[in-house]
C-alpha cells in the first residue's frame, strides 16, 4: 500500500467519524481484520475520498496517526479494498466500515459501482451510476441508496441526481432526498472497490 492510498483512506475515515461524532456506532473494539483484505490490498491500492462541501481536497494532508494522534476508531471492517463507509444520518443514525464485495466497473464512458453491506444489523445497498465518465474527478450522476434498519424498516431513493467523486479506486457521494413514503435518506458512502 502506497503513502497516498492511507493518507486518503485516513482521511476519510477522520471527515466521516468527525461528521457522525454523536452516533454511537463509530466506536473503538468493534473493528476486525480479514486475510481477504490484506491479500486484496496486496494486489490492488485503494482510496475513500470523500465528496462533501465540507471536506475539502486538501483536508486529506495528513491523517491523525501521522499528526502524533490516535487514529479514529470505526465500525466494522478496516476501509481496504471491497469496502463501504457508511454515514447515514436521517432517518436512522449509522456510521463505520463495512468490509464487502464492492463493484466497480467502466464500460463505453461509463462508471458504476454498487455494493451491499450490513451494520449494526441495517443493510445498506447503494448503486452509482455514472455516464461520460473519462476518469477519476467529479461527476454528475444517478445513485440508488436503500436501508433496511435492524428493526425491519425500509427506507430507499432511487435514481436520483447529485455530484459523486470518483478515485481511481473507488468513490464517494453526500445525498438527502425523499424516500416514496416521505422520509428524508441523508447521509454520505464512500467505497473502495473490490
Amino acid at each position: 500500500m502506497n503513502v497516498r492510498s492511507r493518507v486518503h483512506r485516513g482521511a476519510a475515515v477522520l471527515v466521516g467519524c468527525v461528521l457522525m461524532t454523536s452516533v454511537s456506532a463509530c466506536r473503538a473494539g468493534a473493528g476486525q481484520t480479514g486475510s481477504a483484505a490484506a491479500a486484496d490490498s496486496a494486489a490492488t491500492t485503494t482510496t475513500a475520498a470523500p465528496a462533501t462541501a465540507a471536506a475539502p481536497a486538501t483536508a486529506a494532508a495528513t491523517t491523525p496517526a501521522e499528526a502524533g494522534q490516535p487514529a479514529a476508531p470505526v465500525g466494522t471492517g478496516d476501509g481496504g479494498p471491497g469496502s463501504l463507509t457508511l454515514a447515514i444520518t436521517s432517518p436512522i443514525m449509522l456510521s463505520g466500515h463495512v468490509n464487502t464485495a464492492v463493484s466497480c466497473e467502466t464500460a463505453a464512458r461509463r462508471y458504476v459501482a454498487s455494493a451491499t453491506g450490513t451494520l449494526d444489523g441495517a443493510t445498506v445497498t447503494q448503486n452509482v451510476r455514472v455516464a461520460g465518465y473519462a476518469g477519476p474527478g467529479s461527476y454528475p450522476a444517478v445513485i440508488s441508496v436503500s436501508v433496511v434498519a435492524a428493526d425491519g424498516s425500509k427506507y430507499a431513493i432511487s435514481a436520483v441526481p447529485t455530484t459523486v467523486q470518483v478515485t481511481a479506486d473507488g468513490g464517494a457521494v453526500s445525498f438527502n432526498a425523499s424516500t416514496s413514503g416521505g422520509r428524508a435518506l441523508a447521509g454520505s458512502i464512500s467505497w473502495a472497490c473490490s
